[in-house]
């Protein structure tokens, strides 16, 4: 597509549903949380799982959508031969500055329709940390959401214990 002049090299899209949506610029502060959160998680689980930033995650046949963070499944050929599905997932994070409602409505339903059991989204503009839980694979929605917007928040991820300080992913 790019050859034909539809995008531009460098043009940032997602294929939601078979449409080509685009992504939203990544700016200091989204770029600041995203980096945060690899700081804390990849140390912490190298060796029990993987920390891809902005990877590819395919969902169905017409999506595939490059979240912010995932924490997927260890795999021996850490994914050189196939994109990650919904299956690998652990964690999926979105940092939203702009992109709030996408990241909590059309995306949060492809999530939880494939099974994705943990989605976080880093709300920018509100200093807070949405944790979803609990997909409800055929409504497209999660049945447990806890809000963070000051202390921490813990989950278990591989046997291992995260705690993430949402100040931390903020400047101050």
């Amino acid at each position: 597509m790019i050859d034909a002049g539809v995008f531009a090299d460098g043009d940032r899209v997602e294929l939601i549903d078979g449409e080509m949506r685009d992504m939203s610029p990544i700016g200091p502060l989204h770029n600041s949380a995203t980096n945060t959160l690899n700081m804390i998680l990849a140390p912490l689980l190298s060796g029990k799982a993987i920390v891809s930033v902005q990877g590819p995650l395919v969902l169905d046949d017409g999506t595939e959508v490059y979240p912010d963070l995932m924490v997927l499944r260890q795999r021996a050929d850490r994914y050189a031969e196939s994109n990650p599905t919904g299956e690998d997932v652990l964690l999926v994070v979105e940092v939203a500055d702009s992109s709030l409602a996408a990241d909590t409505g059309v995306k949060l339903a492809k999530y939880a329709h494939v099974g994705i059991r943990l989605y976080w989204v880093v709300d920018i503009p509100s200093r807070a940390l949405h944790a979803y839980r609990d997909p409800n694979a055929f409504a497209g929605r999660y049945r447990q959401l806890h809000s963070v917007g000051e202390g921490a928040l813990g989950i278990s991820i591989q046997g291992v214990d995260v705690r993430v300080e949402v100040a931390d992913l903020f400047p101050r």
